[in-house]
């Protein structure tokens, strides 16, 4: 913060109380960590038979803000849970099927003598808890294997007196392994009773060829997937254990009970279980923050001072990361940058001759400024620049005077080298093209008269390689428009107003006079860059919408209640300049009719009268045509008929 006198002039900050910084409260927001619900119950095996998986999840409560603890990966669906999945084996015999006894027959085809024929047999099926003392309590099916449901109703025929009885059909021979070639397996059905005389007992044997995954199948184990890594209860990090699971898949892929592979004794040679370790959340721990380094000016507005800290301890597994703010700074404390500076040269004086070779003068004044480069210095007391040098950017020779030059008529000059620009990269688009920074500066031609700069040279210029250029936009800008003109600039992304640099294929129109100029007798240019009429003229286009002429506009006079001429219309043409009331003998109100506008068009309220005039000639020819249509005689029917409503009416309205 610098500070200025009544005349707009820096001052020292010593003349002021106080530390020289203007404070005020801020907050820097505190970390908030990802916050998660308790683990759910791990869930029942997906499985009722073999292997499978289990879950249980946490709830996302509140999401991490200002740089908190970061929360574990979330389920890519809903962005809300946290899922751990863990193998699990279900004994295949925990769930059995059991069926009822069968019912008796129904007999659908019955034979009235014997009381025998075709029926139906029922039972219930139940899926049911294998406990150790049997099954204990019904469960849903789907836990039970559907392939292995018995069978709840069956077709048979109840068997007549004399007729032979097979006993149920008993299980199946197992099929010798490996399936294939041409084994079978069989079943019986032993006689429960013998034929009568002249009848025979159905086939007791059945045979059936062994086929691979029909009724003949292959064995082998599968080991699952390892878990994640389980810890003790309420244990979030530290050592643990990782487990899998071995499970007998058939050759169909159906997982089954483990005795079908030990009894073909099969291999087991995995692991099953594993120590694991699950890495503990480490925040990111920072130094404190060092000393305030020294100001980068020694005066100025641009000096900053820093302080920094740096990380001790780097973030692990899910800790809090360490924050993007490493470093901070803050002004220095202003001080007015005085210095030594050279005013303007005195105008080329030649002794005793009005031109040729003389002197130029100058002096050295104490200037301050606020180091920002960017305003122009001010002149101070010289005792505030006694404790600097008695230099001028750096250079300990002062020059006071210099010889100079007086042009006389029919010579020309060239003034001494203007001060270098500010170094410039070359962009387009704020990208810089590659080019390099450069530096220009010029000189121009002196000459007494102006008729003899035809003759002179032109300005010089030259241009020098630089370091740490600025990259500049520049932009048009318009001001507003005055009647057919408006002012049109060239601006710098830094907010100088400048020459050249702006595209010129995307300069604005200052200009917008009407082009070819309108030169018909009341005519004038509009702000729409067409030619129009003044007031009180409307406009006679041409075909190719040029303006012809201006002609005056017709007035319609609508006399008022004070006219005695109050049924005569009059349309006449008059200067519609004048006021009302110098309108010679009307004291009614005038109307322009003008059914042209300036760009000649016809006017909208023109077409609104035509269709107006339109709807009230068909109503007049609607309204002829009904008088003189010759009406038909009422009969008595109709009447009643027309009378009905009223009544109707009546009875309805007590008020009528």
């Amino acid at each position: 913060m610098l500070f200025y006198d009544q005349d707009n002039r820096i001052v020292k900050m010593s003349r002021f109380s106080g530390h020289g910084y203007i404070e005020e409260a801020c907050i820097i927001p505190c970390p908030s960590d990802c916050k998660l619900s308790e683990w759910s119950n791990w869930s029942r095996c997906s499985k009722s038979c073999g292997s499978g998986v289990k879950v249980r999840s946490k709830w996302l409560r509140e999401k991490p803000y200002n740089g908190g603890r970061p929360c574990p990966k979330l389920d890519h669906v809903n962005q809300a849970q946290v899922y751990e999945v863990v193998p699990c084996l279900s004994d295949c015999g925990q769930y059995v099927w059991m069926s009822e006894p069968w019912s008796v027959w129904k007999v659908s085809n019955v034979d009235l003598k014997e009381n025998c024929g075709e029926g139906v047999q029922t039972r219930k099926v139940r899926c049911m808890l294998n406990t150790i003392d049997g099954p204990s309590e019904q469960v849903e099916d789907y836990l039970c294997d559907p392939e292995e449901m018995p069978l709840g109703a069956r077709n048979s025929r109840l068997p007549c007196p004399e007729d032979c009885v097979l006993s149920d059909w008993g299980v199946w021979t197992p099929c010798p392994l490996p399936c294939g070639g041409n084994s079978s397996r069989e079943r019986t059905a032993p006689p429960l009773r013998q034929p009568g005389d002249g009848k025979t007992c159905p086939p007791s044997e059945e045979t059936e060829i062994c086929k691979l995954n029909t009724n003949c199948f292959h064995y082998s184990y599968n080991i699952t997937d390892w878990s994640t890594c389980q810890l003790s209860e309420r244990a979030v990090c530290g050592n643990g254990i990782k487990t899998r699971m071995l499970d007998c898949v058939r050759s169909d892929g159906k997982s089954v009970d483990l005795k079908f592979c030990k009894e073909l004794g099969l291999d087991r040679k995995w692991q099953m279980n594993a120590s694991c370790v699950v890495e503990c959340p480490v925040n990111c721990q920072l130094s404190d923050w060092s000393t305030w380094s020294e100001c980068t000016h020694t005066c100025g507005l641009a000096g900053k001072l820093w302080r920094r800290r740096t990380v001790t301890q780097t973030p692990q597994g899910d800790g809090r990361p360490c924050p993007p703010q490493m470093k901070q700074w803050k002004p220095c404390l202003v001080k007015p940058c005085y210095s030594w500076s050279y005013e303007a040269w005195s105008d080329c004086k030649s002794e005793g001759a009005r031109c040729g070779d003389g002197l130029r003068f100058r002096n050295v004044s104490c200037f301050v400024s606020d180091g920002s480069g960017q305003e122009d210095s001010s002149l101070v007391e010289e005792e505030l620049c006694s404790d600097l040098e008695p230099s001028v950017e750096g250079d300990p020779n002062i020059v006071l005077q210099e010889p100079c030059t007086v042009p006389c008529p029919g010579e020309c000059y060239l003034t001494d080298w203007n001060r270098w620009s500010p170094c410039q990269l070359s962009c387009v688009g704020g990208d810089d093209l590659g080019f390099g920074s450069v530096q220009v500066r010029s000189r121009a031609v002196v000459a007494q008269d102006p008729e003899n700069l035809l003759q002179c040279p032109e300005q010089e210029l030259e241009a020098r390689p630089c370091t740490e250029g600025q990259c500049f936009e520049y932009k048009w800008r318009t001001g507003p428009w005055r009647a057919a003109s408006r002012l049109v600039w060239c601006q710098r992304s830094d907010g100088l107003n400048v020459t050249g640099g702006c595209p010129m294929t995307t300069e604005p129109i200052s200009d917008r006079s009407c082009s070819p100029p309108c030169t018909k007798p009341r005519s004038l240019c509009t702000e729409a860059g067409v030619c129009g009429c003044e007031d009180g003229y409307t406009e006679v286009m041409t075909s190719d919408g040029v303006l012809d002429q201006c002609t005056v506009i017709p007035v319609l006079e609508i006399p008022t209640a004070g006219d005695n001429r109050a049924d005569v219309k009059t349309i006449r043409g008059f200067n519609p300049t004048l006021p009302e009331a110098s309108s010679p003998g009307r004291g009614g109100r005038t109307w322009f009719l003008q059914p042209f506008g300036p760009d000649g068009k016809m006017k909208t309220w023109v077409y609104g009268v035509a269709a107006g005039a339109f709807v009230l000639l068909v109503f007049i020819i609607s309204m002829t045509y009904l008088a003189c249509k010759k009406p038909k005689k009422p009969q008595r029917r109709q009447m009643n008929n027309r009378l009905k409503p009223l009544t109707l009416a009546y009875d309805g309205d007590a008020d009528m």
